[in-house]
């Protein structure tokens, strides 16, 4: 049986991401991204549900990196 494959905005919607942050992501090689394949004359990503759920995993350690509320000084 073969995995369905997703474009880069259906994964960044499924990742619960913005589809700028996941290329942002990409460019600055946050993530592991499936290689690069030529439909209809044009490079796309192809991600499966594996990739999806890696990416979900990926935005957990990335978001959680000590942001938020500075503690007030007295």
């Amino acid at each position: 049986m073969t995995d369905k494959l997703y474009r880069t905005n259906e994964t960044a919607r499924r990742a619960g991401i913005a589809l700028v942050t996941l290329q942002r992501w990409i460019a600055a090689g946050k993530v592991d991204t499936p290689e690069l394949r030529i439909r209809n004359g044009r490079a796309v990503r192809l991600w499966t549900m594996h990739d999806v759920d890696r990416l979900s995993q990926a935005k957990l350690a990335i978001y959680c990196r000590g942001r938020g509320r500075k503690k007030r000084s007295k």
